[in-house]
Order: structure tokens, then sequence, then C-alpha cells
């Protein structure tokens, strides 16, 4: 069997690892792992097969992505805390409740909410859930249209793809540190990715046509407890994180561990509940995936991959068409756990090849495969709706139906926003 032929065979074992997961609903990096064992018998490295008896493998255990399990552990860990012992909550219902009875500017506050939400690495699923649930009861109580509300929340979420402390921006930078030298979230991505959800968020403003939203007389707020003393450590250890992370400069992981630990030790939160939380179905998902991608990189796969989509691509298509792919992947599997994983191998040879900035092109993939979380057979659209369809005024089939075709539209919005240069 020639090498050729060897990597046309690893790129059929990835996409049947997707296929099979999906439809025997495994955990498709548990099930990476194991394929990606079994293909290391085929695939040669340097002393011989990957998963020979004298190897025992460990080419393909040394391709377990500890960066990235290292930044989701730690960092889920310490916001776990807060999120535990409900401080996010309660900062979030405060902040929705500063709008008053202005609705035009309702859907501009929830946007910016969830925005500010997830570059702080607080775009949880539960943060999700709260905030979706929030959408839906001002979107009955002051009559706004569900999916304006709904696409207000989603596209804010698109701003975590430049967030050194969001799982995207994590394995963007273990990615960027490993083919470039050097991470690209925040000092790259953030602006762009923030130019790119403000323009997203406009464009679904401007449809819905916000501004005319009248005013309406302030109704009673939502009574929302006080933060307690635990709770307000809990916000004050998330800033300290902020300052030794990002301002000074000091290891993410070691600082959330640290911020974690000190929390914890003043029992801001059930440490049982925090470790619980911790995403592990999606770390498991990430660390499996990227390691049968590493089996599959070194059986040729992904240069075969790379040589077709040169073939379809040049300086002006390139990123819009990384757009759709991020797009189209992410709305049938995992944005972090596939598309991210899958397509990132790909962008040094191609962005060299067509001589484009490729940090311009991880931007517009990682934006695309964002932006679809609007689609309800995704994760984070499956969640809204389902907080949606509990309102008996709205058809759940109908909000199905217009959140997929919004999905699609804006993977088009996406991909324009990167062909003209927002991306980089």
């Amino acid at each position: 069997m020639n090498s050729q032929m060897i990597g046309w065979i690893s790129l059929l074992v990835f996409l049947l690892t997707i296929v099979v997961g999906i439809r025997k609903n495994v955990n498709l990096g548990i099930l990476a792992i194991a394929l990606g064992f079994i293909l290391g018998f085929f695939v040669t490295g340097d002393g011989g097969a990957m998963s020979s008896l004298a190897l025992k493998g460990k080419p393909i255990t040394d391709l377990f992505p500890f960066t990235i399990f290292w930044m989701i552990v730690s960092v889920s860990l310490m916001l776990n805390v807060g999120s535990v012992n409900g401080a996010f909550d309660i900062v979030i219902k405060k902040l929705v409740n500063l709008v008053g009875g202005r609705r035009a500017l309702i859907p501009v506050y929830v946007f910016l909410i969830m925005t500010i939400a997830c570059i702080l690495g607080m775009g949880t699923p539960g943060i999700v859930i709260l905030l979706c649930t929030i959408a839906a009861s001002i979107a009955k109580d002051q009559d706004i249209d569900p999916i304006f509300m709904l696409l207000s929340v989603l596209t804010g979420s698109t701003a975590a793809v430049g967030s050194p402390v969001a799982v995207i921006g994590i394995i963007c930078n273990g990615y960027a540190e490993e083919l470039w030298g050097q991470q690209i979230a925040p000092s790259y991505m953030l602006p762009h990715a923030l130019a790119m959800a403000v323009l997203t968020f406009a464009f679904v403003y401007f449809v819905f046509k916000g501004w005319k939203l009248e005013k309406w007389p302030r109704t009673k707020a939502e009574d929302v407890p006080k933060l307690n003393g635990k709770q307000k450590i809990s916000l004050l250890g998330m800033a300290v994180f902020i300052i030794l992370s990002i301002v000074i400069g000091y290891d993410i992981g070691l600082s959330a561990f640290l911020i974690a630990a000190v929390l914890l030790l003043l029992k801001c939160a059930d440490e049982k509940m925090v470790i619980a939380t911790v995403p592990w179905s999606s770390i498991l998902l990430i660390c499996g995936m990227c390691m049968l991608i590493g089996v599959v990189q070194q059986a040729g796969g992904m240069e075969l991959l790379t040589n077709v989509l040169k073939t379809c691509m040049n300086r002006f298509t390139v990123k819009p068409l990384y757009s759709i792919i991020g797009s189209l992947l992410a709305m049938v599997s995992s944005l972090t756990g596939v598309a991210l994983p899958s397509m990132l191998p790909t962008i040094p040879d191609i962005a060299e090849a067509v001589n484009v900035n490729p940090f311009a092109v991880v931007t517009a993939l990682a934006f695309g495969a964002n932006c679809t979380v609007t689609s309800p057979v995704s994760s984070m659209g499956a969640i809204a709706l389902g907080v949606m369809s509990t309102n008996s005024e709205w058809n759940s089939g109908v909000l199905f139906k217009r959140l997929l075709y919004w999905a699609f539209i804006l993977m088009g919005v996406s991909a324009f926003l990167a062909g003209i240069g927002i991306a980089g």
C-alpha cells in the first residue's frame, strides 16, 4: 500500500469517525482515539508504525494536546466557581434590567452582555441558557420577535473567537503556537472578531428594523437578589485573573488554578459541583479529535486535503471559502472538536501558496464556524430553541425553520465580511 493511498484512507477514517459518532451518539473524542490507534498500525513514523509493539503507540499518545487540555480545564474550574454560586446569573440579570422601557435598546443590551460574557470566558452553555431564557421572557413581555432576541444573544457569542480564555480562542492559540510560534488571541483575532460580530449584529438589527421598536412605560424590574460576600469575592477573583493573565502576562492556566484554589479555600462554591461542571465530554471530544488529526497528518492526509483545497482557492476566495467550510462543518459536527482541529492544520501551506495572512484565514474559519451557533441542529441553537419552545404561543416548528434559515444567512454574512477584509 503506497503512501498516497494511506493518506486517502486516513481522511476516510476521519470522516467515518464523525459520521459514526454522530449516528451512534458516541463521544467523537473517544471514538477518535480508538480509531487513531488502529490507523496507527498502517502509518509509519520515526522507528516504524505508530502503533507497533516496538513503539507501544507512544507516537500517538504524544499527540495528546496538553496545552489545550490544560487551558480548558484550568479556566473552566475558575469560571465554574462564579457559575455554581450564582454570581454570574445575578450580574447578568442586573445588567439586563438597566434597559428600562427602551425597547429599541433591548436587543443591543443583550448582544453587548453576551459579547462581554464571552470575551471574559463566561460564554458557557449555562450562561447561554440563562440569557436565552431572559431573552425569551423579554420577547414575550415586550412583544419583540423571539428570533430577533435569540439572534441578539447568539451573535454576541461569536466574540468568543478572539478571547484567550474562551475554548475557541484557546484552541486557536494552541495551534498558532505550534504552527507559527506565537499566540494570535487576543492580539490579532479579538479586534477582527469583534468587528465581524458587531457588523453581523448590525445586519440582524437592520433586517428586523430594531430602531422602530417604540418605548414602552417601564415595568417593574424583576427582583434580583444582591450579591453576597462569596459572590463578590468570586467576581474579584475573576478581575485578579484578568490582571495576572492578560495585563501582566502570566500563564493563563497557572493564573486560573491559583484563583480557583483561593476561591475554593474560601468556600466560595461547592468544590464537587465546580469540578463536576467542567465540560469533560467536550474536552474528551476536542483532545481525541486532535490526536486523530495528528495521525491523519502523519499519514499525509492533511497534505492531500491541502492540495485539493489549493486548486479551488486564490487570494480573493481563500478567506470566504474557509469561512463557509467552517460554517458547514460546525452545522453538522462540533466547532471545537471537529471544524477547528480538522481545518487549522491546512492553513499554513494554503496561506503561503495564495499569499494571504494566515491569521486572517484562521479568524475567517473560526468566525464562520461560530456564526452557525444559530442553527437549531447545533448545541447552542438547540438550547435556544428548547428555551423558546417552552412558550406555547410560539410554534416550535416555525422557530426551527427560521433559525435554520438564519444559520445559512449568517454563513453568507460571515463569508462576505471575510471576503472584504474584516477578518484581516
